[in-house]
């Protein structure tokens, strides 16, 4: 059980279950706060032999040396980050992952998370990774036919890889939103829970840094939501949260930057998988140097006295 304190009390994450409890009636002191983010995704490459229309990810090479990734995970412990999230890319083409994963595991408190699109899964790769991650999550925005239309791929592929994780991993499912592929969230509901999914994590499209639905479709998503959360665990990106009025379980959070940051396969950290540019990011110094210095101008930002006109 990792225990992490926060501004509206202690927060404890069991990474197995993958169960959050909030204590909120504990008041923390802000010595204690920890300054690192709940959740920080990192890509280990940009290699993927798909061409999704809506993939952020650049098309290079860009691959993470282990030890550096290892390094990183060691400091983002150290900081009361949660979870890791491997993607990519396409992670389960990174050479490296098994390993890498149970050493972090092993080292750390860290939950472990690996996004793929499932297609490249085998039981040997399965095997390996049984007992030393928290969770698959598998990118599955429609079902069939727009399926094989963005993927390139049939969905019935993808169920024998689902087929061989179930009753040794855990897997969610992640789904772009977009104009087409929301009208599909009924389908893909009830596929996650026919196949045993554990939730479904809502991302709505975004195309240079910006989301592109329409009033109408966040209207849509919103009526959803609402209609759907208590049938099945759902969770939607944190930046997404302002355009809808549905339950969130942080709900009081001031500050977005301690929900979620990405490091990409070039080595820079940014606040969304999303968004270009970044600040270097050479080790694990240098990630804690990173939230440090940004923690010190959150600080300083919380303290400033409003001006009277």
């Amino acid at each position: 059980m990792k225990v992490r304190y926060e501004k509206q009390g202690i927060h404890f994450y069991d990474r197995i279950s993958g169960m959050h409890v909030l204590l909120d009636e504990v008041s923390v002191p802000h010595e204690k706060i920890h300054i690192g983010p709940r959740v920080i995704s990192l890509a280990l490459t940009n290699g993927c032999d798909l061409n999704c229309s809506f993939c952020y990810a650049p098309k290079n090479s860009n691959t993470h040396n282990p030890n550096y990734v290892y390094n990183l995970c060691l400091a983002m412990d150290s900081l009361g980050v949660l979870e890791v999230a491997f993607g990519g890319g396409e992670p389960t083409l990174y050479p490296h992952l098994s390993e890498l994963c149970k050493k972090v595991w092993n080292s750390t408190n860290l939950g472990i998370s690996i996004t793929t699109n499932g297609h490249h899964l085998t039981k040997s790769i399965i095997n390996d990774l049984a007992g030393n991650i928290s969770i698959i999550r598998l990118s599955i925005d429609a079902m069939e036919p727009l399926y094989s239309e963005i993927r390139g791929r049939s969905i019935s592929d993808l169920v024998e890889k689902i087929q061989c994780l179930q009753d040794k991993i855990p897997f969610g499912i992640n789904t772009v939103i977009n104009e087409r592929t929301i009208e599909y969230l009924n389908d893909v509901l009830k596929f996650a829970r026919d196949y045993g999914a554990e939730s479904l994590l809502l991302l709505p499209e975004v195309h240079r840094g910006s989301f592109i639905l329409n009033k109408d479709c966040w209207l849509e998503l919103e009526n959803w939501i609402n209609q759907s959360w208590q049938k099945f665990p759902l969770e939607i990106t944190a930046s997404a949260r302002e355009y809808l009025d549905c339950p969130f379980l942080f709900d009081d959070d001031e500050d977005l930057e301690l929900s979620y940051w990405h490091i990409g396969a070039e080595g820079k950290i940014r606040e969304s998988s999303y968004y270009e540019g970044g600040t270097p990011i050479h080790g694990g110094n240098s990630l804690i140097n990173f939230f440090m210095k940004l923690n010190t101008v959150r600080n300083s930002r919380q303290n400033e006295t409003p001006k009277l006109l």
